[in-house]
């Protein structure tokens, strides 16, 4: 057991801080990829409107997922951008008001799509110029761990964002049948109605 162990770790690549990097940027920009199918091809109308009871909305989740990679992965690395200007709504008042989670109808929905991938390409350009030791402070978390590193900070963009990219996925379905995997996959509607009603006919044994 233990050679098989040993001969694993020799296959590894060598986990520097430079494959580390590329690492986490190839995650993220995964994630943005699925963010930004999840709302291609949908109506104005639709990326505004709530989807969910407490307000959830398309739109709202690309401008929240660009103010947080922005605070993290930019500013607070000491880094700038072309969203430095857009992001004005960052401010206590603000805040309180969900102002990152919902879009007033003075911003098109194609700013924040541009607003998002601005983000995202500052974001990459700190990952790719930084070291992931970099000391970094949040002044928002709690006094016994605001003193992180940029690394940590990656993993947490990169956790939140596909976490995010998971729920524009959902309701995305739930708008018009659109899923991830919709162009790779050869099954047909007839197919899915039979999966489904498999799924519920079981799920109607506990009702």
């Amino acid at each position: 057991m233990g050679s098989i162990a040993s001969a694993r770790r020799a296959n590894v690549p060598g986990m520097d801080d430079t494959t580390w990097r590329s690492i986490l940027t190839r995650y993220l920009d995964r994630a943005h990829r699925s963010v930004l199918d999840a709302v291609d091809g949908v109506s104005e109308y639709d990326l505004r409107r709530p989807l969910t009871p407490t307000g959830t909305n398309l739109l709202g989740l690309l401008k929240h997922l660009a103010t947080v990679e922005h605070g993290y992965l930019v500013q607070l690395p000491g880094r700038s951008s072309d969203a430095d200007a857009v992001i004005t709504w960052n401010d206590d008042e603000s805040m309180a008001a969900n102002a990152e989670m919902w879009v007033e109808r003075s911003m098109s929905s194609s700013e924040v799509i541009d607003l998002f991938t601005a983000v995202g390409a500052a974001s990459r350009s700190t990952l790719e110029e930084l070291p992931l030791d970099t000391p970094v402070t949040v002044p928002w978390w709690r006094a016994d761990n605001r003193d992180t590193t940029l690394g940590l900070l990656a993993v947490h963009v990169v956790a939140e964002t596909a976490q995010h990219a998971g729920h524009l996925e959902i309701l995305r379905e739930q708008l018009d049948g659109r899923t991830a995997t919709a162009g790779d996959d050869d099954r047909d509607e007839e197919w899915w109605n039979g999966y489904v009603a498999k799924i519920a006919a079981e799920a109607e044994h506990f009702a």
